[in-house]
């Protein structure tokens, strides 16, 4: 059920109150969307996203209805429009019939962003045996949401780990994977996950320290002998894992996450204070 969080959200140019958007749009036909966060108005990491939106297309072999810049511009529209300074506006491009152009929906979505506690104590997450159909394209599936949902729900997790038909942990439902072993942070490969902008943030804010990033397939009894866990997504960013089922990790005190989050912290800031003014 998709709800706008806002008093109004835009379809292609036209600008809709908020209790006019319909619930079930993004189950008809095929949906692609991207969520952005939006801090203190600034849309973070938006050419990325667009990037991600734009290899979305081509995954699924759908047209680019629209041009960056016009989509830029109705973000900031809708940010302006609705005087919110922070949240997570949702991107969807839908394509109800073959052959025909896609409607370009934006709005505020319900966001969950961690606790300073969840940062400091870390949080708990639910192992689930899932793939993510074509993991490279962000495509809405209503059942994948519904089993992930259910796990998290069930045993007040904060996320799910996925664990495909060879045993092998990939990704978070809704966020990237990483571990630490040593000195080393391991991470799936690209070509077997959604490759998530933060991911690729946190890819660079290890370059920025000269931490050394390896990807690889790593089994679930190989995950749970890691020093440290963390998942990085739009709304948490970069957040320490302390529990996967009943094993325990000391993550928040790890040193080489810390290092990670405070430079990942130091790219949003920079980015912010670049992309402030339109």
């Amino acid at each position: 059920m998709e709800i706008s969080q806002g008093d109004f959200w835009l379809k292609d140019d036209q600008l809709v109150r908020k209790e006019d958007l319909p619930g079930d749009f993004i189950e008809r036909g095929t949906s692609l969307y991207e969520v952005i966060r939006v801090i203190r108005g600034v849309p973070i990491f938006f050419e990325q996203h667009m990037d991600r939106l734009k290899g979305s297309c081509q995954l699924t072999g759908l047209d680019f209805p629209v041009d960056v810049a016009t989509i830029k511009r109705r973000l900031y529209q809708l940010i302006s429009t609705n005087q919110v300074q922070a949240g997570n506006i949702k991107i969807v491009l839908n394509y109800q019939r073959e052959n025909s152009p896609a409607n370009c929906y934006a709005y505020f979505t319900q966001a969950r962003y961690p606790s300073p506690a969840d940062y400091q104590k870390g949080v708990k997450t639910v192992v689930v045996k899932m793939e993510r159909p074509t993991p490279n394209a962000k495509i809405d599936r209503a059942e994948y949401r519904r089993v992930i949902d259910s796990a998290k729900e069930k045993t007040g997790a904060y996320e799910a780990i996925l664990v495909d038909h060879n045993g092998f942990v990939t990704e978070g439902g809704r966020s990237n994977l990483f571990m630490i072993t040593g000195d080393l942070v391991v991470t799936a490969p690209g070509d077997r996950v959604l490759k998530g902008i933060n991911r690729q943030m946190v890819m660079v804010a290890c370059h920025n320290i000269g931490q050394s990033v390896v990807e690889k397939e790593v089994s679930l009894t190989e995950m749970l002998t890691m020093d440290a866990v963390f998942i990085t997504g739009t709304s948490p960013h970069v957040l320490p894992v302390s529990q996967v089922d009943d094993k325990h990790f000391d993550s928040p005190h790890n040193q080489i996450l810390r290092n990670i989050m405070a430079e990942f912290d130091k790219i949003v800031e920079e980015y912010i204070e670049t992309n402030g003014s339109v």
